[in-house]
């Protein structure tokens, strides 16, 4: 909680505690005639009764809680809680006798010690008792949610650090095998067609651009992102015969909308990662339907047994793409994951934003 907040609370608190001592007092000096009040009495009453307040208020809200109801020392908190609130209104007691004597002192200059009778105290010292406790109880609860709410507010904090790293490193990093197996394969192509290897280069540059900046934004055009997925899909199939091993269908238009970057290939690395040999139709499929703001995205791979004994369908951070698209996309997105002895496929649907298009 910032402090500014904090200390708004504490005034606006004793703001409250002062209005309520001065309207139980008006109202019960009312009631006689509805004569108006002493100014000194009240005055006299709201400082008292503030002074008890402060000191049995912060007393627990800066020592007891901290050291012992945060430590759950219950029963020490307790038994000293109960010690401090008496203690601090026998002390009020005190001071009203002292005050009066004082006062008496100045208007008559006689110097008299003035004892309450024994009713008189007894009703004064369950007064300011109550009211220490009271306010006690108030620092008490005052202290332990603001603790409660720092601690939890903290492990967020921590958490969302974290994950937040986690995805700056998914979302901006592209598999390193395909970076070396790509400039290897244009490096050869450079003997057989110069001018395709310049291409391929060019796709290969830009791709890196996208992933080492454009990612640092949190929403990107959608177009933006179709365009970094066709360019990797050219980049595999550098290595590929067969036209036939990927298809990718996209349907619809893309203009207007954005969305977060590289949310959709990780999915599409881990089909290459995975898929069966590249000699077989369909090994790989990828589907892009738009329709108003929302996408519709479907990768279907053929798995590839003898990788599977090896390690697990999805490669890493399976997980933490579901987490990712719990954290940016809440109640905004559809995952379906599933696979079989012979697929892997992933299923999902999300809600999109829209943005200015610029005027022409």
């Amino acid at each position: 909680m910032k402090k500014i907040h904090l200390i708004a609370l504490h005034v606006g608190y004793w703001l409250l505690f002062a209005f309520l001592i001065s309207f139980v007092f008006f109202i019960s000096q009312a009631s006689d005639g509805f004569a108006l009040p002493d100014t000194e009495d009240w005055i006299a009453i709201l400082l008292f009764s503030l002074l008890t307040g402060i000191s049995s208020f912060y007393a627990f809200y800066l020592w007891l809680v901290p050291r012992y109801l945060v430590t759950r020392n219950i029963n020490h908190f307790v038994r000293i809680g109960l010690l401090i609130s008496l203690g601090v209104a026998i002390l009020s007691v005190l001071l009203v006798s002292l005050v009066t004597t004082v006062i008496i002192y100045i208007a008559l200059n006689q110097w008299q010690w003035i004892l309450f009778s024994g009713s008189d105290q007894l009703i004064l010292l369950a007064g300011f008792t109550l009211l220490a406790l009271v306010n006690a109880l108030t620092g008490a609860l005052l202290r332990a949610s603001i603790t409660w709410y720092t601690d939890i507010h903290l492990k967020e904090q921590i958490a969302n650090q974290a994950l937040q790293t986690e995805l700056a490193l998914l979302k901006s990093q592209l598999n390193p095998h395909f970076l070396f197996n790509t400039l290897h394969n244009i490096d050869i192509l450079i003997g057989h067609d110069a001018a395709k290897a310049s291409a391929y280069l060019n796709k290969l540059s830009d791709l890196l651009r996208f992933s080492l900046y454009e990612t640092q934004a949190n929403q990107i055009p959608l177009a933006q992102e179709i365009a970094s997925i066709e360019k990797y899909i050219e980049l595999q199939k550098i290595r590929m015969s067969n036209e036939q091993y990927v298809s990718l269908l996209i349907d619809g238009q893309a203009d207007g909308l954005e969305i977060t970057p590289m949310l959709f290939m990780p999915y599409i690395e881990n089909a290459f990662k995975y898929a069966a040999n590249k000699k077989i139709t369909d090994g790989i499929r990828i589907n892009i339907k738009i329709s108003n703001e929302h996408i519709h995205f479907q990768c279907v791979n053929v798995i590839d047994p003898s990788k599977l004994t090896r390690e697990n369908q999805g490669g890493i951070g399976q997980k933490l793409l579901g987490k990712r698209l719990a954290l940016l996309y809440p109640e905004r997105h559809k995952l379906l994951v599933k696979a079989t002895d012979t697929t892997y496929s992933v299923d999902l649907t999300l809600s999109l934003k829209t943005y200015a298009l610029p005027a022409d």
